[in-house]
């Protein structure tokens, strides 16, 4: 039996993904064109994935879906009891670490300068600006 749970994000952007992982220190492996890697879980079960994230005995996979999405899918509870991170924590981390790499992607190629502010709970404030010459 399966220990792998899917856990639905809707990431699109590769480069962002790569961004989030960086940003939280995460060793991962990302799969050639056209290929995959395997991603392991409990009792040697395994899957193909577009990443895997080594969270020691088990990984986390991040998993393209015939829409253009991306999801994770991981044996949670094998990531908790050796890592001490649960699903929650680490889908809350990475898609704020997407969002934000995701908006800073899309406002500098339409021209926008970015100023970051880091409030007290940890929300990120993003202030956008553009010059026009008129």
């Amino acid at each position: 039996m399966s220990h792998f749970t899917k856990c639905e994000l809707k990431m699109t952007n590769l480069a962002a993904i790569r961004a989030a992982l960086e940003d939280l220190k995460l060793t991962y492996e990302e799969a050639a064109q056209g290929q995959q890697v395997v991603v392991r879980g409990y009792r040697g079960d395994t899957l193909k994935a577009a990443f895997k994230i080594d969270m020691g005995r088990y990984d986390i996979g991040v998993i393209a879906n015939e829409n253009g999405t991306y999801d994770i899918t991981a044996d949670w509870w094998g990531v908790e009891t050796t890592k001490g991170v649960s699903e929650e924590e680490f889908k809350n981390q990475l898609s704020q670490r997407y969002q934000y790499h995701n908006v800073k992607q899309a406002c500098e190629e339409k021209g926008y300068a970015l100023e970051e502010e880091v409030e007290e709970n940890g929300e990120i404030r993003l202030v956008m600006r553009k010059w026009s010459a008129e």
